[in-house]
């Protein structure tokens, strides 16, 4: 490990080297995320006058991919690029495209490869390379052009409906479990309006036989419909409202119905949403609710106001990425009874070729009102059959990562897999 060391620090001094002016581009492409279709060794192979790098900081040209999930089910991809090096020091562009909803993951690829590649095209072209390019340009004939006119028109008027059902079953001698899970959702998504429909419904079972073969049964269902409307009222502001209808027995709600107004302040313009965002948000409504079994306070039934505020933040950079919320909410009839959480994710590149990655959130409970007033039996608390009483819960994860030697990465061999 001592022997690494100054092999290590010799690669994180080692100055970047120059863009030949006339040989392939120097390309870092950074997808941070999950970005469906952002296939390196895909690029690397498709786009020949680029040479791709493993580190920015050794890039004449940084492109930034981001994603985001469109109205109609598909996807928005947005790519940043960053000249680097001279004589692309400070030149900068922009790129959008966009993929439709049930695109393979070649099309996503490809569709994501094409505009890459014209971008670079922009900057290969104030280098020695212009001389190697052509650009060529094929019009659309006359059918064409009137299909592209008949896409323009939307007989659904944006909105977009989606059908899903899973079901898992496994199994042994002494065991067995099924999970059953269906929803339909009905969105419309538009510049100044989003409105969404979600019915859902949930369904697990697991069976068990004891040592003494006797059985075990466990079984938890949830159903629920969740409505919501979003109005945009400016650049920053947001106003909008939720309608929430469930049942829930792990839960112990027999019937649940909560209405909560909300309104939202983004403190940079959504237009700026795929590399930034800052928002702040506050709701306040009722909830009514019909518990399954006697509560902890000897409740059937309750009608409680509950309001809640929080902020999260988003930013997708060339220094990383951060993902982070904090949020509290609290029942305004038992103020006593709340609930504070802060989670996300931080990726952060702190010297050349070194990275680090935090996940996580922590979540203080105050707030379980609903708990049964019987205490659960060894079975019900080892398969989760229902909410157990906690003051609270997290989750953490932490990794770093460091690479160095060559920083070209151009070579594609998919033998025995990648």
């Amino acid at each position: 490990m001592l022997r690494l060391l100054p092999l290590a620090l010799l690669a994180v001094a080692l100055p970047a080297l120059a863009q030949p002016s006339d040989g392939p581009l120097a390309v870092a492409v950074d997808c941070p995320g999950y970005v469906p279709g952002c296939d390196l060794d895909f690029f690397q192979t498709e786009v020949g006058f680029a040479r791709f790098v493993r580190d920015q900081a050794d890039a004449a040209v940084y492109v930034l991919v981001v994603r985001e999930g469109t109205g109609g089910g598909g996807d928005r991809y947005t790519l940043f690029f960053d000249g680097r090096r001279a004589p692309l020091a400070g030149r900068r562009d922009t790129l959008r495209t966009s993929t439709p909803p049930g695109a393979s993951d070649d099309d996503q690829r490809r569709g994501l490869r094409d505009r890459l590649a014209l971008g670079l095209a922009g900057f290969a072209a104030r280098t020695g390379l212009a001389n190697r390019l052509s650009v060529s340009y094929t019009a659309p004939d006359a059918a064409q052009a009137a299909t592209e006119a008949a896409d323009g028109v939307d007989p659904w008027n944006s909105w977009v409906f989606r059908i899903n059902a899973q079901g898992y079953f496994s199994g042994q001698s002494q065991s067995s479990s099924s999970n059953l899970f269906g929803s339909v959702s009905a969105e419309r998504v538009t510049e100044a309006l989003k409105v969404s429909i979600r019915p859902r419904a949930s369904y697990n079972r697991s069976e068990f036989e004891l040592s003494d073969g006797s059985p075990f049964v466990s079984d938890n269902a949830s159903y629920g419909l969740n409505s919501g409307v979003v109005v945009s009222l400016s650049d920053h502001w947001s106003a909008g409202g939720r309608v929430d209808l469930s049942r829930n027995t792990f839960s112990n709600y027999d019937a649940r119905a909560e209405v909560t107004p909300a309104v939202e302040y983004n403190l940079y313009p959504y237009a700026e949403s795929t590399q930034r965002q800052l928002r702040f948000f506050y709701q306040a409504g009722v909830e009514a609710v019909a518990y399954q079994d006697t509560t902890v306070f000897l409740e059937t039934s309750a009608v409680l106001p509950v309001h809640e505020g929080g902020v999260a933040a988003e930013f997708a950079q060339p220094w990383g990425s951060v993902d982070i919320y904090s949020s509290a909410s609290q029942y305004l009839s038992r103020t006593d009874r709340y609930n504070l959480s802060l989670g996300g994710g931080v990726e952060l590149r702190l010297l050349r070729g070194l990275s680090l990655r935090v996940d996580g959130y922590y979540e203080f409970v105050r707030d379980q009102i609903n708990l049964r007033a019987a205490r659960a039996e060894d079975g019900q608390i080892l398969t989760g059959d229902q909410e157990l009483p906690t003051g609270f819960q997290y989750f953490a994860s932490v990794g770093v990562s460091y690479s160095f030697g060559s920083i070209y990465n151009q070579v594609v061999n998919a033998r025995f897999g990648n």
